[in-house]
């Protein structure tokens, strides 16, 4: 089981659309995920059409199990997968929901900095799930710090912008900070994955030299760009994945893209 968290310490960015996104695109090649919404926010939650829960609060701060009522909620095939083909007999994707709840999490656990890695391994162990891909707030917090401890892979998206590269360069120097933590307590390092820039405009020359700044700083860890495209948002209203709503389109390409990379770069295949 491999733990995914998309992670800028700034707002608007992408996140919540590629976590949801790439999740979607892993359990269309069959793999089974659990999407975490760990954003006080809960936009992850609502984007499948579910309503604002405190699931994970319960699972965190009350000690429910994964298997308890209304913990772990199966997203219906027919919201990720491609359209006209065979549904799986049950759901392949998975949501723990959030809510305003969230943010008290830290503040209830406080003393308990490995309490996600615990349970993220008590889900390994049970054998559920192939991926964990946790969305997540873009204020930094003590909860971030949770979260950290628990992740094998950090993927970065990041609009071409100042303001955008100011929140990465900080998300990436506090990955490295608690990659250090985690390492020595014995769960190996957080891997920086990739950097994921969204909203291009391939015409606007601010973007062009932005992106061949990032290039330069950050190399081989800078995936393909995701074009600005308007079909992002409509999918997003209407509660179903990109690959669901609008697959003959070229950000359906796009996002395919993505998805193969990153399967490449966690399973190195």
């Amino acid at each position: 089981m491999k733990v995914l968290t998309f992670l800028n310490e700034k707002g608007g960015v992408g996140k919540t659309t590629l976590a949801t996104t790439i999740g979607a695109g892993l359990a269309i090649m069959g793999y089974r995920v659990l999407l975490v919404d760990a954003d006080p926010q809960g936009h992850m939650t609502i984007s499948f059409d579910f309503k604002k829960h405190h699931s994970l609060y319960d699972l965190l701060v009350r000690d429910a199990e994964f298997n308890d009522p209304g913990i772990v909620q199966p997203i219906p095939p027919q919201s990720y997968a491609l359209p006209n083909a065979k549904l799986p007999d049950s759901s392949r994707l998975y949501m723990v929901r959030g809510n305003r709840e969230t943010r008290l999490i830290s503040q209830a656990l406080e003393g308990e900095p490995f309490i996600i890695q615990r349970r993220m391994a008590e889900l390994e162990e049970e054998d559920i799930v192939d991926f964990v891909i946790f969305d997540t707030s873009p204020t930094p917090s003590t909860f971030h710090a949770l979260i950290y401890l628990a992740t094998d892979h950090i993927i970065y998206p990041t609009e071409v912008t100042y303001l955008s590269f100011d929140g990465l360069v900080q998300s990436i120097k506090h990955t490295t900070d608690y990659s250090k933590k985690r390492s020595q307590e014995g769960f190996g390092d957080i891997k920086l994955t990739g950097i994921i820039p969204t909203k291009f405009r391939s015409k606007t020359l601010e973007h062009r030299e932005k992106l061949k700044s990032l290039h330069k700083g950050f190399g081989d860890l800078v995936w393909n760009p995701l074009p600005m495209s308007v079909v992002w948002e409509e999918a997003m209203s209407r509660k179903m994945s990109i690959f669901s709503y609008a697959y003959d389109h070229p950000a359906a390409a796009d996002a395919w893209k993505i998805v193969r990379t990153a399967k490449e770069k966690i399973l190195n295949v």
